[in-house]
């Protein structure tokens, strides 16, 4: 069996591709960056050079049937936000394609849509309002805010990650600059204090088959999370059961939570496609094979804490340095990256980091938007 592997330059790709190797699969890994992580590990036999899925679809599509014919592919699955192009054209490939449909993860992927969705469920979202244009966040504004305070809503754009220009707790100041549209809306979404929790599941058929749930005790500044601490709240495991029932989710989806003071679980956004949690799982690569095909008994992860080591001493330790609970998380943690007897992903880390940088300063945009501006899906027509 052969599976191809997109988005090659995450290291849930890396995960994914190690996993695959394991269960005896042959592994290709596809990419429009040149350097991706994954391509350097002994677990992928073949690596494709993609078009850019978002600038580009159709012709990334067809580099894809093209490979599935040369290469006698078997399986795609997504590990990034290309996951919402893939679903596209699904029908269109001739390999099984693991991904759910393409109304489902657009309801999932719009901010306001997906809070919506939730509200009765376990955990459900916050009150939640959708704002398309300077009128309506006028309007907002006006119900919600006391002269001279903060509100205290999250504002963010209904297509968004990262955390990205998501604004909490603003001033009506602060939000000037602020021009919703509706083909760009914004979400106001009411705030609410604790302590972080993601997310990771695979389904099938909405079968719940693996779930992982953690704390991000170290972050790309308020993005990503890059150290993994395993926890489980009942309500979120609740709540992700809850809507595998009410969607028949087929693959990979991720949710972010807040728990507040008084241990009550609030979701805040999905993002239906595989995330950090999928390292919690490094331990057990037949296993997670087996769950993403829908066979085998619930799977649930390791209980020590993960970490991408690069981003730790890049991103977080410049800022905690001399915090001694800085050394004790990354002593504490089990690198992801990191492999014996497969270290090539772990030089790979800088060149890749080099193409990103260049494409950042190529196209004039910060680092994390550079990384993915190529695979991002943002509700446009395709």
């Amino acid at each position: 069996m052969h599976v191809l592997l997109t988005g090659a330059r995450a290291p849930a790709c890396l995960e994914w591709a190690r996993a695959f190797h394991a269960a005896g699969w042959e592994v290709s890994v596809g990419d429009s960056l040149s350097w991706p992580l994954s391509r350097f590990s002994k677990a992928v036999d073949h690596f494709l050079r993609l078009p850019e899925a978002r600038h580009a679809p159709q012709a990334w599509g067809r580099a894809l049937e093209q490979a599935v014919q040369r290469l006698g592919i078997d399986l795609i699955l997504p590990t990034c936000e290309e996951a919402f192009y893939l679903s596209h054209i699904a029908r269109q490939l001739s390999c099984r394609v693991l991904v759910s449909d393409f109304p489902l993860l657009h309801r999932l992927h719009h901010k306001a849509h997906f809070a919506w969705l939730t509200q009765g469920w376990p955990a459900a979202a916050p009150p939640t309002s959708l704002l398309s244009s300077r009128a309506e966040l006028d309007d907002f504004i006006l119900q919600h805010a006391t002269a001279g305070q903060q509100l205290p809503w999250v504002f963010k754009p209904a297509y968004s990650r990262f955390a990205r220009h998501t604004r909490i707790c603003p001033s009506a100041r602060q939000l000037d600059s602020l021009h919703p549209t509706p083909a760009q809306p914004w979400v106001a979404q009411r705030f609410i204090a604790g302590r972080e929790h993601c997310s990771y599941s695979l389904f099938s058929a909405g079968r719940l088959t693996a779930h992982a749930c953690y704390h991000p005790r170290h972050r790309v500044g308020g993005g990503s999370g890059i150290c993994f601490e395993p926890s489980d709240p009942p309500a979120i495991r609740a709540f992700v059961e809850a809507f595998g029932q009410a969607t028949h989710f087929n693959g990979q989806v991720a949710f972010d939570f807040m728990e507040d003071s008084s241990g009550q679980c609030h979701v805040l956004e999905c993002n239906p496609r595989a995330t950090s949690g999928v390292h919690l799982f490094d331990d057990q690569p037949q296993a997670l094979v087996q769950a993403l095909l829908g066979e085998g008994p619930l799977l649930l992860p390791t209980a020590q804490p993960r970490m991408v080591g690069l981003a730790m001493l890049l991103f977080a330790a410049p800022r905690q340095a001399l915090l001694p609970a800085f050394w004790q998380d990354y002593r504490a943690a089990h690198d992801v990256i990191s492999r014996p007897g497969d270290t090539g992903p772990l030089w790979a880390q800088l060149p890749g980091l080099l193409e990103v940088c260049a494409r950042a300063l190529h196209r004039r945009c910060g680092l994390l938007a550079a990384a993915t501006t190529d695979i991002e899906w943002d509700g446009q027509p395709l």
